[in-house]
Order: structure tokens, then C-alpha cells, then sequence
């Protein structure tokens, strides 16, 4: 009954891709730029310019990351996406294409 629930609220794509495929959590790069940013406030406040730049050079690494991982797991999506769809049977790609060309 969860996966119902699951695939009506994934719009399908829990079919096509397992839990384990599905790439890197972007949470890890968003948490490491909110470290960041709090020790830039940290090091702002109390004049501590190498903690500000060490903040600095965190949230950038951290906003790095979470671009990558939200890239890899796009395209990981994508792939399983199509490769799923390569699979369905070839009755349902011809009635596409009659369809298109009516």
C-alpha cells in the first residue's frame, strides 16, 4: 500500500528508479553551506576575518556541492527514465505515432 501511495506522489518515477540509484543527497551540500554561512556570522561578529574568509570558502564548497549532487541525481533520474521507457512494449510507440501525425 506505500508504494501506491509512493508512485502517485513520485508521478511515476519510483518505477523507474530504486531507492539505491537515486544519487546523492543535495541536503549534504546545502547543510555545508549553512555551516558557512554560520561561520561567516560568527566571524563577521567578532572581527575574526580568517573565520569570515574560512566561511566564505565553506559556503562556496558547500553551494559546489549541492549543484553536483542535484546534477548527478537529475541525470541519474533521466537515465532510468529512459531506459524505462525503452522497455514498454513498441504497440504503445506506434499508437504515439499515429497519433501525432492525425
Amino acid at each position: 500500500m506505500s508504494d501506491e501511495a509512493g508512485g502517485a506522489q513520485g508521478g511515476g518515477l519510483s518505477h523507474a528508479t530504486s531507492e539505491n540509484d537515486v544519487g546523492p543527497d543535495p541536503v549534504i551540500g546545502a547543510g555545508i553551506a549553512l555551516l558557512g554561512i554560520f561561520l561567516m556570522g560568527v566571524g563577521g561578529a567578532q572581527g575574526a576575518h580568517y573565520l569570515f574568509n574560512f566561511g566564505v570558502l565553506v559556503a562556496v564548497l558547500g553551494a559546489v556541492l549541492f549543484v553536483l549532487f542535484v546534477t548527478v541525481t537529475a541525470l541519474k533520474q533521466r537515465r532510468a527514465l529512459g531506459a524505462s521507457s525503452r522497455t514498454s512494449s513498441p504497440d504503445t510507440g506506434a499508437a504515439e505515432q499515429r497519433d501525432g501525425r492525425d
